[in-house]
């Protein structure tokens, strides 16, 4: 693979031996790859989200049957990356239009937890069971959330707000320019990641070349591993795409699988500017009744992934 000779022809440049060498190479080639697959996925993305009108989004989901509904928001949930320019606008929107409340916050559950090109990378690196596993995961909670707050009457405390139209391409619009806004997309978004995951590769080739595996196995395991993986990634922020090598070198390590997965959706999910963010659109009951879920959900998938691998 090209990224495998670049790293070995950098590697050989710097005369490094053993664990350093090992690192570097670890750091390169990761990097690297997640660039890559960041660029790739999100240009994908953007290019169907072009053709993707929110107006006929919400007229599509009002009425439908309770279980379809809910997949199609988790399914919107995972193509939606957590920001405020984008997921807390359709929520709004969702909110405005009369969409059933269990649906959108079935999709304001989902968006955190499983994402797109988070899924391309996994599958590169832990494989399509953990990979198949960890979005049926999120998809579960986040179905399984919207509808206990949807029959719990938790609707009345999100905030209210005008909601302004948003813009998506005509049919009209050619291929060229379609194509033009999903590379823009594509380059402002990963240009804002870039750091996190250069950043995320680097602790994740620390931990690959240098940290013994005893210390993981004999430290980092039984059964409070989980829920202290939960509560250690609460303060930490940053984005999934730099969490993904750190997990990867924990699971090498001989970390379990499923304090790994809970580790890497905590700091997704539940981290504090994420709150900040959430308290634009609800009110703080709904917001620790969001918290509990995710957190609760995370958790016990955890244990469940660590159950079964």
């Amino acid at each position: 693979m090209v990224f495998e000779i670049i790293a070995d022809y950098i590697v050989s440049l710097t005369g490094l031996t053993g664990n350093a060498a090992e690192a570097l190479h670890f750091w390169i080639y990761d990097s690297l790859k997640i660039i890559t697959i960041l660029l790739l996925v999100i240009f994908g993305i953007g290019f169907l989200r072009t053709y993707l009108a929110p107006e006929k989004l919400r007229d599509y989901l009002k009425g439908k049957h309770s279980i379809f509904g809910y997949g199609i928001a988790a399914l919107l949930g995972i193509v939606s990356p957590f920001c405020s320019c984008s997921t807390i606008p359709l929520f709004l929107g969702f909110v405005s239009a009369g969409v059933p409340f269990g649906m959108i916050i079935t999709f304001l559950f989902v968006s955190p937890m499983v994402n797109e090109a988070a899924i391309v990378v996994l599958l590169g690196t832990l494989g399509w069971k953990i990979t198949g596993l960890y979005v049926l995961g999120g998809v579960v909670v986040g179905s399984f959330g919207g509808f206990l707050l949807n029959n719990l009457g938790f609707d009345k405390y999100v905030e209210k707000f005008d909601f302004g139209a948003q813009t998506y391409c005509e049919e009209d619009v050619s291929i060229r320019e379609r194509c033009n806004i999903a590379y823009t997309e594509a380059k402002n978004i990963v240009k804002q990641i870039i750091p996190y995951v250069l950043i995320g590769v680097g602790l994740g080739a620390l931990i690959h070349g240098f940290v013994p595996q005893e210390i993981i196995t004999s430290y980092l395991t039984g059964s409070l591993a989980v829920p202290g993986a939960v509560i250690v990634g609460i303060p930490i922020y940053t984005n999934i795409m730099g969490v993904i090598p750190v997990i990867e070198s924990l699971v090498g390590k001989g970390l379990p699988v499923g304090t790994s997965l809970a580790f890497m959706m905590s700091v997704a999910a539940l981290s504090f500017p994420e709150f900040v963010m959430l308290k634009k659109v609800m009110k703080k009951q709904l917001i620790i009744a969001y918290a509990g879920i995710v957190g609760l959900g995370i958790t016990l998938m955890g244990i469940v992934f660590n159950f079964i691998f």
